[in-house]
């Protein structure tokens, strides 16, 4: 199984930043089983270059989940997946810093990076 990853952040000082929204595809090698996609509230500032480059804004962000309340979700659908993502050393250190905020150790392996 694979769980293909993108991550969107706020920006901002290395292990500062939050996420503002996750996308994971759950493939079994055939087809899309499973999905989860959801902007994150990240209790912080989305950086203005950010804004402009992802479209995501502060208010969009307002009423969105936060990290905690959608991190079941995300080890659920990851699990016993490799992870795929476009730039895949930067969403799995995102993600990784997120639940280390919240006490929890997240580790997949192996990570597969697409070109």
């Amino acid at each position: 199984m694979y769980a293909i990853l993108d991550i969107e952040t706020t920006g901002g000082k290395f292990n500062e930043e939050g996420i503002t929204e996750i996308a994971i595809y759950k493939h079994d090698g055939h087809q899309v089983v499973d999905q989860f996609i959801s902007l994150v509230n990240p209790e912080r500032k989305i950086q203005d270059f950010v804004v402009k480059l992802t479209g995501i804004s502060n208010k969009m962000l307002r009423n969105a989940p936060k990290f905690h309340e959608v991190a079941k979700r995300i080890v659920e659908i990851t699990d016993n997946c490799i992870l795929i993502a476009h730039n895949a050393s930067f969403d799995y250190r995102i993600l990784k810093t997120e639940f280390n905020r919240l006490g929890y150790e997240y580790k997949k392996t192996p990570f597969v990076p697409l070109p």
